[in-house]
C-alpha cells in the first residue's frame, strides 16, 4: 500500500520526478565513472613496472665512505640462493667527439645480453663488442645514428644501435648516455661496479633476499645499500587511490546538487499535498505512516536514478578511459563493478538523506492546521 500511494505520488508530477532521477543519474554516473577511471589511470601506470617489480637495486653505501661495488660482493651476490639473475653495471664520465664536436657523457659498462633484457633498439641491432649503444637524447644531440663513428676518449668506436627513449626509471636511464661492453669499458676506465641490479626468484624472497645481504655483506660494516623496486609500487599504488578518492570527491558535488534538488521538490510536494496530509491524519494515519511514503518517495527516486546511474558509468568510464589513456582495456575489471556499487549505494543514500526532513515535516503536520491550509 505504502509503494503504491508513493508511487502515485511521484506519477503526479511526472516532469518534476523526472528531473530529480535526471540528476541522481548524472551524480552516480560521475561519482562512479570517475572512480573506474582512476582504477584504470593505477592499473596502465603500475603495468609500465610490474616487470621490475622482484629487482633489487644494490649499491655502494655512500654513507659509510663506500663508492664502488667490488668483483668479490658481485660473486657473492649472483651466488645467493633467492638470486635469479644479477646484472652488474659500471659507469663513468667520459669525453666523446662526434664530427669535431665535442661533449661529455655518462658511460656504461654492460654485458650485452643485460642491455637487450632492458633495453628497446630504436636504429641499428644490439651488439657490444668492438662497438657501443647511445641512448635516444644522445644519439639527438650528435646527430648519431646506427653505423656513426664516435670517439670515446681517444678510442673510436661505431654505433651499433640507438636506444628507444626510455621514461622515468629507477635503475638506469641510459637517453643521454653511452653504453659499452665491460672489456670495452674497462679499456678507458679503471673503476668497479656502481650498481649490481637483482632479480630475485619470487617477489615474496625480497625480505629474506635483504636479511642475507646484511648478514653476509653488511655483517662487520655497511658496504652496500638495498633498495627494493616493490616499495616504490607500493607508494604509487597508495598515492593512485588517494588522487581517485579526491577526483571522486569533487564528482561527488554532482550528487550533492541532485540531492538539494530531491529535498526541493519534495518540500514543494508536502507544501502542495498539505490538505491531503490533514485528511489522512484525520482518518487516522499514523505519523510514522506519513513519514513512511515520503521516504519512499525519496527511496523511489534514487533507486531509479542510481540503478540506470550506476550502469551508464560503464559507457562514461569507457569514454573517459579513451580520451586519456586511448585504451579501455581495464574498464571491464572487478574494481568497475565495486565503483559501480558504490556510486548506486552513495546515490541511493543521498536522496535518503534529502528526503528526511521533508517527511519529518510531512509527519508532523496537525490534521487541523493541514485541513486549513490554502
Amino acid at each position: 500500500m505504502y509503494f503504491q500511494l508513493a508511487r502515485r505520488n511521484l506519477m503526479r508530477n511526472k516532469a518534476r520526478s523526472l528531473l530529480a532521477i535526471v540528476g541522481i543519474i548524472i551524480g552516480v554516473m560521475a561519482v562512479a565513472s570517475i572512480g573506474v577511471f582512476g582504477e584504470s589511470l593505477k592499473a596502465t601506470v603500475l603495468e609500465n613496472f610490474q616487470n621490475v617489480a622482484n629487482e633489487v637495486i644494490i649499491t655502494p653505501a655512500y654513507s659509510t665512505g663506500h663508492f664502488e661495488i667490488d668483483e668479490k660482493i658481485a660473486r657473492k651476490i649472483e651466488k645467493m640462493s633467492y638470486v635469479k639473475e644479477t646484472i652488474a653495471v659500471k659507469s663513468g664520465w667520459a669525453t666523446l667527439e662526434v664530427k669535431g664536436k665535442s661533449g661529455a657523457a655518462n658511460v656504461y659498462g654492460m654485458d650485452e645480453k643485460a642491455v637487450k633484457d632492458l633495453f628497446e633498439a630504436e636504429d641499428g641491432s644490439i651488439k657490444l663488442k668492438g662497438y657501443c649503444i647511445v641512448g635516444k637524447s644522445l644519439a639527438e644531440r650528435f646527430k648519431l645514428r646506427a653505423g656513426s663513428k664516435i670517439i670515446v676518449e681517444g678510442r673510436e668506436y661505431r654505433v651499433s644501435a640507438v636506444l628507444k627513449e626510455e621514461g622515468a626509471r629507477f635503475d638506469i636511464n641510459p637517453n643521454r648516455a653511452l653504453i659499452l661492453s665491460v672489456s670495452d669499458f674497462d679499456k678507458i676506465f679503471d673503476a668497479k661496479y656502481s650498481m649490481i641490479i637483482v632479480k630475485v626468484r619470487d617477489i615474496n624472497e625480497i625480505e629474506a633476499f635483504k636479511s642475507a645481504i646484511e648478514k653476509t655483506i653488511n655483517s662487520r660494516e655497511k658496504k652496500v645499500s638495498v633498495f627494493e623496486l616493490k616499495m616504490i609500487l607500493e607508494k604509487i599504488d597508495e598515492t593512485f587511490k588517494q588522487v581517485t578518492v579526491f577526483l571522486m570527491a569533487i564528482a561527488g558535488v554532482s550528487l550533492l546538487v541532485a540531492g538539494v534538488s530531491i529535498l526541493n521538490i519534495m518540500l514543494m510536494s508536502t507544501l502542495e499535498r498539505t490538505k491531503e496530509i490533514g485528511v489522512m491524519r484525520a482518518i487516522g494515519a499514523y505519523r510514522e505512516s506519513i513519514l513512511r511514503i515520503f521516504l519512499l518517495e525519496a527511496l523511489i527516486l534514487g533507486l531509479i536514478g542510481s540503478i540506470i546511474g550506476g550502469l551508464l558509468s560503464i559507457a562514461g568510464g569507457y569514454a573517459i578511459d579513451m580520451l586519456v589513456l586511448g585504451s579501455a582495456k581495464y574498464v571491464l575489471t572487478p574494481s568497475t563493478a565495486f565503483y559501480m556499487l558504490e556510486g548506486i549505494t552513495f546515490g541511493i543514500i543521498t536522496a535518503l538523506i534529502s528526503g528526511l526532513y521533508p517527511a519529518w515535516k510531512a509527519s508532523r503536520l496537525e490534521p487541523i492546521e493541514a485541513l486549513r491550509y490554502e
